[in-house]
């Protein structure tokens, strides 16, 4: 019974410290130069490409990143990879973008 408690603890703490939700260390700002990335919690977010800011929508799955930008009818889909406070996409072109925690 002891044991049980204390591997349910521990999974208690690990869900906390990293989040419940797959998209949990994708949340917050990142930045490439004057390019940023806000993603919200509830799967909002927004895009301010050097002043010129986009509303959009995320879906993740694994490694997969589904952008749709607001006036758009198809998303931007791509790959991402989290290391520390590094988010990389790849761009449009193929191109790995390290955008960092802000």
């Amino acid at each position: 019974m002891k044991k049980t408690f204390v591997v349910a603890l521990l999974l208690v703490g690990v869900l906390t410290l990293f989040g419940c939700s797959k998209n949990a260390g994708l949340v917050g700002k990142w930045a490439y130069g004057n390019y940023v990335y806000t993603f919200n919690e509830d799967k909002t977010c927004s895009y301010d490409a050097s002043g010129t800011k986009m509303e959009c929508t995320y879906e993740v799955d694994g490694d997969k990143l589904s952008i749709l930008y607001k006036g758009n009818t198809a998303p931007f889909e791509t790959t991402y990879k989290i290391d520390g406070n590094t988010l990389t996409i790849k761009d449009s072109f193929g191109s790995d973008v390290k955008y960092t925690r802000k």
